[in-house]
């Protein structure tokens, strides 16, 4: 029989109050986001969050992966998309504005009311106005969920932390391209940072609204 596991340190009420946080979903796109297998599952739970978000307050953050046109590319990132396709060199077609790979899932097209940060490398921060955007609303806290959780999510999670932001992974809403590689993720993100699931998540802003 196995040992019980230590209680899952959530993040700080205080940090989870409407006014001081924001709930990023990453790269909600049909090139992205829109080839993971669990996408059945993630959509709804997106839907609840961006909801509950909305009822309390809550900056919803939007990332968008939007590639260098093909002259304007370097080496490494020729390199990822030729292992991104299977070995097919195909940069003109590899999340240029405009096309299908940019697009937004349906249903999840960002409204008037959120943030949406454009960026070409698995980071929020890198080359962006992300942090200015955030510290002029007062944020202190992220809350991340999307796809993919062992590429965007943990260097933008990561990232954050080193900017000083409080980053808190919602693993019912992250996923992968692979259970494999999600639960990799995870399994390295969970002693880093807090965890907390959607509906924890959603109880503290209502919780914490008023505070």
């Amino acid at each position: 029989m196995s040992a019980p596991q230590a209680a899952r340190p959530g993040p700080p009420d205080d940090l989870l109050r409407p006014d001081r946080c924001a709930l990023l979903l990453w790269d909600l796109q049909n090139g992205l986001a829109g080839q993971a297998p669990g996408l059945p599952a993630l959509a709804p739970v997106w839907r609840r969050l961006m909801a509950a978000a909305r009822e309390h307050g809550v900056l919803i953050v939007r990332s968008r992966h939007v590639a260098a046109r093909p002259d304007l590319m370097d080496p490494l990132t020729r390199w990822r998309i030729g292992r991104r396709t299977h070995g097919e060199n195909r940069p003109e077609h590899y999340m240029q504005p405009g096309g299908a790979d940019t697009a937004f899932l349906d249903g999840f097209t960002p409204g008037p009311d959120e943030l949406v940060v454009e960026k070409s490398v698995p980071s929020l921060f890198h080359n962006t106005p992300a942090d200015a955007r955030l510290r002029a609303r007062g944020i202190t806290s992220l809350l991340i969920g999307g796809v993919a959780t062992d590429i965007g999510i943990d260097f933008t999670a990561r990232h954050a932390n080193a900017y000083g932001y409080f980053t808190t992974i919602v693993e019912d809403a992250c996923g992968s391209y692979t259970p494999e590689a999600h639960e990799h993720a995870m399994a390295i993100l969970r002693p880093a940072m807090p965890v907390a699931s959607s509906e924890e998540v959603i109880a503290g802003w209502a919780r914490t609204r008023d505070a």
